[in-house]
């Protein structure tokens, strides 16, 4: 799924994309259920960085600000990661 937000601002705006992907060689354990915990921090960390080496070299890598992981959940086959990436738009 997908989730599109609109920020404004004078000189240019922020677009929020949110959405998740499913990493089939990875397994939810319950400690991924706490954000504060020392092997969530590392996953998302992880997944974070992934995203954001994707996006940069892309064609949306001028546009690309940040990507955040907020959740993780057990997927079909494997752990799926709840996140949102940050562009802005001229």
């Amino acid at each position: 799924f997908f989730v599109l937000f609109f920020f404004s601002a004078p000189a240019f705006s922020f677009i929020c994309i949110g959405g998740s992907v499913e990493i089939p060689n990875l397994t939810y354990t319950n400690d991924l259920s706490d954000p504060k915990s020392q092997k969530f921090l590392l996953q998302a960390e992880a997944i974070q960085n992934y995203l954001a080496e994707s996006y940069e070299s892309s064609f949306l890598g001028k546009y690309y600000l940040k990507s955040v992981v907020a959740a993780f959940s057990e997927g079909e086959s494997g752990l799926r990661a709840y996140y949102w990436n940050t562009f802005w738009a001229p």
